[in-house]
């Protein structure tokens, strides 16, 4: 969710992630980890060091609410949010950790989600040609393809 961790987890390869992201990952990639593929399971998850955990929840946060803003260290976030609760507006509220469906791999969504998501793709890809190369596409794919052909070569 590219978040604060929220309930920290490690895998057997050494990740981090949220519980529920990891989960939610899971089940919709397969049981592999989402940096490196390696297999993973529910099973496998387990609670990170303490040393770790106490430097995740020592880390301050700035309260949200406009009348407070206050730092607060995370591990007392969550109790700190809930001692605003005489605060009107809910949309105040910022929460820790948004989750939602984490972002699939293109090849592993169904061909309407791919559709979907090349079109957002070239879309942005036209707007970056029509500002920077004066609507020529073809040269803006060439240009990335050979950056990446570069990137890759770079990391040999």
């Amino acid at each position: 969710c590219d978040h604060i961790l929220a309930d920290p987890v490690e895998t057997t390869c050494s990740h981090l992630f949220c519980r529920t992201c990891i989960l939610k990952c899971l089940k919709v990639m397969g049981s592999y980890c989402p940096t490196c593929r390696y297999p993973c399971f529910p099973t496998d998850l387990v609670s990170p060091v303490k040393s770790f955990l106490n430097i995740l929840n020592s880390l301050a946060v700035r309260c949200p609410v406009k009348e407070c803003d206050e730092e607060v260290l995370l591990g007392k976030y969550c109790h700190h949010l809930s001692s605003h609760k005489e605060v009107k507006r809910k949309e105040i509220y910022t929460h820790v950790n948004k989750g939602g469906r984490p972002r699939q791999h293109l090849l592993s969504l169904t061909r309407r989600a791919q559709k979907h998501r090349l079109r957002e793709l070239k879309l942005q890809v036209k707007a970056f040609a029509e500002k920077e190369e004066g609507g020529d596409i073809k040269a803006v794919c060439l240009t990335l393809f050979l950056l990446a052909l570069r990137a890759r070569n770079e990391h040999r």
